[in-house]
């Protein structure tokens, strides 16, 4: 595998918020080395970037979270990097 090379998952993040009932699913891309994420890992990122998420995207953007940087580390341990393209 070249270094350039890796995997990119596709989440949709569902998260009911009772101050806005008009709440739309956000979308997430999880870029890794090693391999696709999990369902559960998948929520587990996408509820704690969700802030990251709003702060950062124009609605219907998905926010990508490129966790290369912590390659074969457990996700607890990750600082991530942003970006929207």
């Amino acid at each position: 595998m070249s270094k350039d090379e890796s995997f990119s998952t596709k989440y949709t993040y569902i998260k009911a918020n009772e101050k806005d009932p008009m709440s739309k699913p956000v979308d997430f891309i999880f870029l890794s080395f090693d391999r696709n994420l999990e369902g559960e890992e998948c929520e587990q990122l996408a509820q704690e970037y969700f802030e990251t998420h709003n702060k950062m995207t124009l609605p219907g953007e998905p926010l990508i979270v490129d966790l290369r940087p912590a390659f074969r580390k457990p996700l607890s341990e990750v600082t991530p990097r942003f970006s929207t393209d």
